[in-house]
């Protein structure tokens, strides 16, 4: 009788180790971790770090609650001028332990792509705007807080929270190079002007030997033997006493004046 109680219990154990086993109606969540309890596909609560009793039929997720840092390499911004303006960003943030199974139900696991990165994104377009592009790199501490400052309020209704984040090297490297763009622009404006100075100086002194060698060709056309002699007698009035012309010679015959020899 003895041995057929004690074979039950035995069996007994056995079928709770294998219950046990298959169910496992505990789950271990790891530090800087909150288990989010889901039974049958809804959110029914949360457990802390450490081992943890659950029932058979409730699943377990865990949700990362440490200061996580993401790094945007590329966010697509515009300066005042409408000018493209690239930011890299690193952002460090972190979920409520106390909220973050709201934040889960209302959410999802995938808030960071969902929530925070787009609005990292929109909210630097919003500031960057506001500053000529090449003040942005001067201003980049002032506009990493503005960022931060609107990132606190628009999050922390989700008990997400917003350390602090930086713009890298990289910006200030885009803001140099707009700014050397800016200045090769200006150089080729003003060699523009050079050249259409000098372009105008050209048509003008070109227009001006046109019209020069218009007048000389009326001149010369008008320039007749009759009209030559009479200007050549006018110039030699004081020097000549008798002038000559033989007939149909085209020269002039010129007699000394008496005691000018």
């Amino acid at each position: 009788m003895d041995d057929s109680k004690n074979k039950l219990r035995i069996v007994g154990i056995i079928l709770i180790l294998i219950l046990f086993v298959f169910t496992k109606p505990f789950t271990i969540v790891s530090a800087g971790n909150v288990g989010i309890l889901y039974r049958f596909g809804k959110i029914i609560g949360q457990v802390d770090e450490g081992f943890n009793f659950i029932a058979p039929w409730v699943f377990v997720t865990h949700a990362n609650i440490r200061v996580q840092r993401e790094v945007l390499t590329k966010v697509a911004s515009f300066s005042r001028e409408s000018q493209d303006v690239y930011v890299k960003v690193s952002l460090n943030y972190q979920a409520s332990a106390t909220g973050v199974q709201n934040l889960y139900r209302n959410v999802g696991a995938d808030y960071y792509h969902v929530l925070i990165e787009p609005r990292v994104a929109q909210n630097f377009k919003d500031e960057t705007v506001k500053y000529a592009s090449v003040d942005i790199a001067p201003n980049r501490e002032n506009i990493r807080q503005a960022v931060r400052k609107r990132l606190e309020a628009e999050l922390s209704p989700y008990s997400i929270h917003v350390f602090q984040q930086s713009i890298e090297n990289k910006q200030i490297a885009t803001q140099k190079a707009l700014e050397q763009k800016q200045l090769i622009e200006v150089s080729k404006a003003q060699a523009q002007q050079t050249i259409e100075k000098e372009r105008g100086a050209g048509d003008a002194a070109l227009a001006r030997a046109e019209k020069e060698s218009l007048a000389n060709q009326k001149i010369a056309a008008s320039l007749t033997p009759l009209l030559v002699q009479n200007r050549m007698i006018e110039k030699l009035s004081d020097k000549v006493q008798i002038m000559i012309v033989p007939q149909g010679q085209n020269f002039l015959m010129q007699l000394p004046v008496p005691g000018k020899q």
